[in-house]
């Protein structure tokens, strides 16, 4: 039978009264039947518990239960006060804080006002038990069947649970997330992946090389590179999938922890998908950032057991973008030339082939073809370069786009001719280290405190390099230092026409971190790998 409020009152005096708690067990048990009536005895039944929960040992679980139910009432200020509550019967009774933990985190599901007292909850009870907290979070992570609220749990836990000043280091709380988040990530969705990865390289894990090589594997297993890439596969979304894996594991890689295992994946793999990535959905887009991304692998990578196998991948792409010359000789008609695309290429083979020297010259006629794609190409390297000194020096206004890609573009030609000119030696050298145009833009980009107008520099006029077919020792072997102009990522368009319009940066959606529908989902839910879902 529900009490009504005047009884309430009478019964939460006696409780207040009572010396001897065993006395009043029947009043505090239809206290917690209060919960049961109108909003006002909801309001004060609430209030009452939390007031003599710690007395009745033998009723909390009821009590809990009773203000579990309200956290689930229609009214919000029912369903608030009740969350508000439930902090509070930590203090006093610390065995429950695992199961008001794992209350709390539920709520989360909830959106607005709701969402902000669960959030609010959790802390108060963190700050108390945080050990107990983050296990009862991460139980509810890992048994969740609700993807909403599972990337709601894993947004809270990594981007503002774990920042709650502590009164002192815990090195057991540290582990705990660390190897949690370990665990989580093989079962990530791409919003989910976006908040635990940087955690991870954040955390002590990350300041070590055994700990960074860890996480490498954790990425590749993630990645899913042990197994085909398919682009045109819509549940598994593989390119999202590796572009996003990637672009986060790229700066762990150095001198001692390798991309190899990425890199063999790009070549063995992605590039002989290339004309199926084309056909997807921004596939461009994705084309050449996952260039950039190969660029960048080959720049770590360890010795390979087989470099020819891969670096032959890499050649066929290149000769795809580097024509041969024409037959009649005539150099005026130029086709349309990717350049950025050939400088992530030409890039990649120029530092993977230092481990296979022989690559070129083992066959005199693929060398010879080679150096005469290579001859025609620097002709439109030198025609692009002509036509942008003609803009820039008839000072003719451009509008930001253009103005933008006018000042990466003296970056991207120099470092094309600057790999060029090894490759006309005999034998063909691979000395020289070239800065990625894409890469200055970025660091500056991160540098850039005071934006400078478009018409503060005009990009530097080079002296265009000549090859002698002929003959392929090169004379010269000072390296262009790099045009670092420019204030943002922004990739090259030649100006005249005749070149390529695929030099653009891919936009990456990481999702929202909003509640509710917080971004893409990345897979399917369940134990072990799954789709990379939009």
């Amino acid at each position: 039978m529900a009490v009504d409020l005047n009884d309430l009152y009478v019964r939460y005096d006696k409780l207040g009264a009572a010396k001897d708690s065993t006395q009043v067990t029947d009043d505090f048990a239809a206290c917690i039947e209060g919960t049961k009536g109108g909003e006002k005895e909801k309001l004060l039944a609430a209030q009452i518990i939390s007031q003599f929960f710690k007395n009745f040992p033998s009723l909390q679980e009821q009590a809990l239960n009773a203000l579990l139910d309200l956290c689930e009432d229609d009214t919000i200020q029912i369903r608030t006060y009740a969350m508000r509550v439930l902090p509070k019967l930590c203090k006093d009774t610390k065995e429950h804080v695992f199961k008001i933990a794992d209350i709390l985190a539920q709520l989360l599901q909830l959106e607005d006002q709701d969402y902000a007292v669960a959030c609010n909850g959790l802390t108060q009870v963190y700050r108390l038990e945080p050990i107990t907290v983050v296990k009862a979070i991460f139980n509810h992570i890992h048994a969740t069947t609700e993807d909403s609220l599972r990337e709601k749990c894993i947004a809270f836990l990594f981007e503002k649970l774990i920042k709650v000043p502590q009164d002192k280091p815990n090195a057991e709380l540290d582990d705990i997330m660390i190897e949690e988040a370990k665990k989580a990530i093989q079962d990530s969705s791409a919003t989910e992946f976006a908040v635990i990865l940087p955690y991870l390289k954040s955390s002590k894990l990350g300041r070590t090389i055994v700990g960074q090589q860890e996480i490498v594997n954790l990425v590749a297993e993630r990645a899913e590179i042990d197994r085909d890439f398919d682009p045109l596969d819509e549940e598994n979304n593989d390119t999202d999938r590796i572009l996003m894996c990637v672009d986060y594991v790229l700066p762990l890689f150095n001198a001692n922890v390798h991309s190899d295992k990425f890199l063999v994946y790009y070549c063995d793999q992605i590039l002989p998908q290339w004309a199926n990535i084309g056909t997807i959905k921004d596939g461009e887009k994705a084309k050449i950032k996952l260039l950039q991304q190969l660029s960048e692998l080959s720049v770590h990578c360890g010795k390979l057991e087989n470099p020819s196998l891969h670096v032959v991948q890499i050649f066929d792409k290149l000769k795809d973008y580097m024509p041969s010359p024409p037959e009649n000789a005539d150099m005026a008609e130029m086709p349309n030339l990717d350049f950025s695309t050939v400088e992530c290429l030409l890039f990649a083979f120029h530092r993977l082939a230092r481990q296979c020297p022989d690559f070129l010259t083992s066959d005199q006629n693929v060398l010879k073809d080679f150096r005469a794609r290579l001859t025609y190409f620097s002709r439109g390297v030198q025609g692009c370069r002509k036509s942008l000194d003609s803009v820039l020096s008839s000072k003719v206004n451009l509008n930001k786009e253009s103005s933008d890609k006018a000042k990466i573009a003296p970056s991207v030609l120099s470092n094309i001719n600057t790999l060029i000119r090894d490759l006309f030696y005999s034998p063909p050298v691979y000395k020289c280290n070239v800065a990625l145009s894409f890469k200055n833009e970025i660091e500056k980009k991160a540098k850039v405190t005071v934006a400078t107008s478009p018409s503060s520099g005009v990009a530097k006029r080079h002296i265009p390099i000549t090859f002698d077919a002929s003959n392929g020792n090169g004379t010269n072997t000072k390296h262009v230092r790099p045009n670092r102009s420019g204030e943002t990522m922004k990739m090259y368009q030649p100006p005249s026409g005749k070149f390529s319009n695929n030099f653009q940066s891919y936009d990456r959606s990481s999702g929202g971190r909003g509640r509710g529908n917080r971004g893409s989902r990345g897979m399917s839910r369940g134990r072990g790998r799954g789709a990379w879902r939009k």
